[in-house]
């Protein structure tokens, strides 16, 4: 499901009560940081940490987090574990496995591809968050923060999720959340319309598999 600026993936069989409440929230959280901060692309530093303090705000709990500086297109000069590596060994996620099921969903139409862009690129500035639910509901996020040496449109879209196509510095913010159901129980239907009644207005979600699903 892309959710504004995040590809989020998750389980088929993953309850719908918890999958709503992570795509509510991440909706909300996105767009409680534009109304503070406005787009992400003017002071992500600032934003992002707006962004988080929303899921506080709706019952998530941080577990864990990192941030993570990595150039791109060289080997890397440490054989020590880097920050990036470690939370996603501890959080066990494949990170080819994470980038190959994305890369398969925006495949799957242009129309989901220009979708994430909107929300995720201006100019030669790409800021793109991938995202896992797990059941919990648990939240590890993944926030990619790239600059390109020309505009983003002008990249085909199948060098987009190939690091050793680019050179220059990737920046990354991890991290892991867990839904206190107690805290987030009263504000679970207010959240939904309010979400639902966003989406009307400006279209923030894509379910790049719909189509699949209303015909099975």
């Amino acid at each position: 499901m892309l959710v504004g600026g995040t590809a989020l993936l998750y389980p088929a069989d993953i309850g719908a009560i918890q999958r709503q409440a992570a795509f509510d929230s991440i909706l909300y959280a996105q767009l409680v940081a534009n109304r503070n901060l406005g787009p992400r692309f003017d002071d992500y530093q600032s934003w992002y940490h707006a962004y988080l303090e929303a899921y506080s705000q709706l019952g998530w709990i941080k577990l864990a987090n990192i941030h993570d500086c990595k150039q791109l297109g060289q080997p890397s000069r440490s054989t020590r574990i880097q920050p990036l590596e470690a939370w996603l060994r501890m959080r066990s996620i494949r990170q080819e496995a994470v980038l190959a099921a994305v890369k398969t969903g925006l495949d799957r139409s242009n129309e989901g591809f220009a979708h994430l862009l909107k929300f995720t690129a201006q100019g030669a500035d790409l800021v793109l968050e991938l995202g896992l639910l797990k059941p919990g509901p648990a939240l590890d996020l993944c926030s990619i923060t790239l600059q390109f040496d020309r505009p983003i449109a002008d990249i085909p879209q199948d060098m987009l999720l190939r690091e050793q196509a680019f050179k220059g510095q990737a920046e990354f913010r991890g991290v892991s959340l867990v839904l206190d159901d107690r805290r987030f129980q009263g504000r679970r239907e207010e959240l939904q319309a309010l979400m639902k009644n966003k989406d009307v207005h400006a279209d923030y979600r894509f379910d790049p598999y719909a189509a699949a699903r209303s015909t099975s």
